[in-house]
């Protein structure tokens, strides 16, 4: 990137929830929990004459915990977190340069430098860029436009001195092949 690209950036929705789901369910109590949940199904449709009505009942309400009510529940609690945090509402500016990525929200300015950025997470609605294992910023990959390409390859080529984390489907911006 030879010179700065600026995206004011207005969260959505479904980058929100991206990033919320993919938090929850990557970690060891989300896989757990659909474990138990799918374990939970199976065992229901193993053993369904075997059982009463009361425990049907019981493991239909563990199977669905984790697989139907955990995500209603989170993505209820996105949108009231988009609807109510005062920082959702003002947009933020993202300056993609070779010193970092600079975020301005109103009088607010932080640099990220490069050698801060520990993990980069690509899902089909946004980006996440970590500055620590739980910090981080969301980018709805919509707002970048048709930049995508060239600022993901630049996320991923200034960051590779310092290795972080990278999504997998972040490789295809590793040879420059993603502009």
């Amino acid at each position: 990137m030879k010179e700065a690209n600026t995206k004011s950036v207005k969260m959505t929705f479904k980058a929100l929830y991206s990033y919320v789901l993919n938090t929850n369910y990557r970690s060891y109590a989300g896989i757990i929990g659909l474990v138990i949940s799918f374990g939970a199904l199976m065992l229901l449709v193993a053993n369904w004459s075997g059982f009463g009505v009361g425990q049907r009942a019981m493991l239909i309400i563990i199977g669905l915990t984790f697989t139907v009510i955990n995500p209603l529940s989170l993505a209820f609690k996105t949108f009231q977190q988009l609807k109510l945090s005062p920082s959702h509402k003002v947009p933020l500016d993202y300056t993609f340069s070779s010193d970092g990525i600079t975020v301005t929200q109103g009088e607010v300015t932080q640099l990220i430098k490069w050698d801060m950025i520990c993990r980069i997470m690509l899902t089909k609605h946004m980006v996440a860029v970590y500055t620590s294992r739980i910090h981080a910023f969301v980018i709805p990959l919509t707002e970048l436009g048709e930049d995508k390409g060239r600022i993901l390859t630049a996320m991923v080529s200034f960051t590779a001195n310092n290795q972080p984390r990278l999504s997998k489907n972040l490789n295809i911006y590793t040879s420059g092949k993603g502009l």
